[in-house]
């Protein structure tokens, strides 16, 4: 049983939880839990009461940005930006009062309409929300949602440290740690997942809990890589680790020489993976300007060092251009910006390294290519390739272990596939490219016996199933504790957050 409420607690919330039932059963025999109704509008009228400057409606809200152009041109029926879990918690007993559809933005860096911007109900955006606060010991810190991770980055390096934070600028710390965390410095300390000690949470009831191993266990599990389906997340206490200036970079290539940039990630993912000062992405991009195919690596060493020796062997291949340095994290993250203003779509795909396997999916991605019709605007898309070292697997056992599943021992290659385009016309035919990627891609895993189930939540597409891919034993266990803490289901599939993948 997930522990959560002292009786006083359960007293106290009875009243409410009883009303709650009753405006759920008006709402459903109105159909109010559909998009939109006077259920929303009511919840945005009690929220500007409430909140007053911090909500924002439609007409008056045309400069707020999100990064998907698809979520941007869903229309809430208003906005609120609370600044603490007192206000977050305010929020949630209005909307599931009213029976709300509702949405959850940290940095807004998601793919799907419904995700972080809602759909006709109350979209919660967590911006005013970034507290980051480092401890004494300078070890560990506490950090509020609507961060970025370039902000992070930022005020961490004025004190000569930092922490497991990702490669693009302007993906939120919520949905980036609540999902799992790939950084740079994964290799030597683990995931972000793995690098959260605790939680401040706003429970479905509009109770604030926190949750770390030794506080509401089973919550803390489930919150190390479940997504958004336990609650609204209100601060991270993260580790920090001592940390300078960092060798990272782009390097691209001629086509080629795709062959022997397959060979070093490879190599990177296997027989070079115990120097843990390593780490790698290397990219396979489509430009639709020039219809031609280029590689690209990101060699990065943890340490000051301009020539570290691991990479002799990669600095011998004839490259087009270089941005390789040594420099802040921060700045890096600006390179591998992604601005607003495009419709996008990831899939994503794991398996046992090997060459064969890689080229193959690389041929297969061509191939899509070239079904794409060249009408087709602002077609930009690419393949991404990083590992997940053993190291980091191992570190995923740590404070009784977190909710991903992975099975392996490592190492592991994650591959992902982004896609952005400019109309909406060409949706379908760009989620159809997409899907018959991964469909392909896996199914050519399968054939080599390298596929592996698990699947980043982070980069799936919609069709996509990650929670099977944390086994059946860490599903059932996490829609028990989901069943516990919501029982009546408001972050669930048919609930009033339905936004990324659920549970049940």
């Amino acid at each position: 049983m997930v522990k959560l409420y002292s009786l006083g607690l359960f007293l106290a919330q009875a009243s409410y939880a009883s009303a709650i039932v009753s405006d759920n059963e008006l709402a459903l025999s109105h159909g109010q839990c559909l998009v939109g109704g006077s259920g929303c509008k009511n919840a945005c009228h009690l929220l500007t009461r409430e909140f007053g400057r911090a909500v924002h409606y439609p007409r008056d809200d045309t400069h707020w940005v999100i990064w998907d152009e698809k979520q941007r041109q869903t229309r809430p029926a208003c906005r609120v930006t609370p600044s603490s879990a007192d206000q977050v918690a305010k929020i949630i007993k209005i909307v599931t009062s009213h029976w709300c559809r509702f949405a959850v933005k940290g940095g807004g860096h998601a793919q799907f309409v419904d995700a972080s911007n809602s759909d006709g109900g109350v979209t919660i955006d967590l911006v005013g929300m970034k507290r980051l606060d480092v401890s004494r010991s300078r070890r560990t810190a506490h950090i509020g949602p609507g961060l970025v991770l370039a902000e992070v980055y930022t005020a961490l390096e004025k004190r000569g440290l930092s922490f497991i934070g990702g490669r693009v600028a302007d993906v939120g710390v919520a949905g980036y740690s609540l999902g799992g965390g790939f950084s740079s410095l994964t290799p030597k300390y683990g995931l972000q997942v793995d690098n959260v000690l605790e939680y401040q949470v706003v429970l479905p009831n509009a109770t604030i809990v926190t949750a770390r191993h030794d506080k509401n266990p089973d919550l803390y599990f489930a919150l190390r890589g479940g997504g958004n389906n336990f609650g609204i997340v209100t601060d991270f206490q993260i580790k920090l680790y001592r940390q300078g200036k960092i060798l990272s970079g782009v390097k691209t290539y001629n086509d080629r020489y795709t062959g022997d940039i397959v060979r070093h990630v490879h190599q990177f993912s296997t027989t070079l993976s115990n120097d843990t000062d390593m780490c790698f992405y290397s990219r396979y991009q489509y430009n639709q300007t020039t219809d031609r195919f280029q590689p690209s690596m990101w060699p990065i060493y943890s340490r000051p060092v301009a020539d570290p020796a691991i990479f002799h062997d990669l600095n011998t291949i004839p490259y087009e251009s270089s941005t390789l340095r040594v420099d802040w994290q921060s700045n890096f993250t600006y390179e591998a910006l992604d601005p607003p203003g495009s419709r996008n779509y990831f899939a994503t795909l794991s398996f046992d390294p090997s060459e064969q396997l890689q080229l193959r999916i690389l041929d297969i991605f061509r191939q899509e290519v070239k079904r794409v019709n060249r009408s087709t605007r602002g077609f930009n898309t690419g393949i991404v390739t990083q590992a997940l070292h053993r190291n980091a697997i191992k570190a995923m056992r740590l404070r009784g272990g977190n909710a991903l599943g992975v099975s392996a021992k490592g190492p592991l290659n994650i591959v992902l596939l982004t896609v952005a385009w400019s109309q909406a016309e060409d949706d379908r035919a760009m989620h159809d490219f997409a899907t018959r990627w991964h469909q392909r891609s896996t199914a050519a895993a399968k054939d080599a016996g390298l596929w592996n189930r698990w699947l980043y939540i982070n980069y799936c597409l919609d069709n996509q199933d990650p929670f099977a891919g944390y086994g059946e034993e860490n599903r059932r266990r996490l829609r028990r504790i989901q069943s516990e803490i919501d029982p009546k289901g408001i972050f669930t599939s048919k609930g009033l957050c339905r936004g990324s993948f659920k549970v049940r």
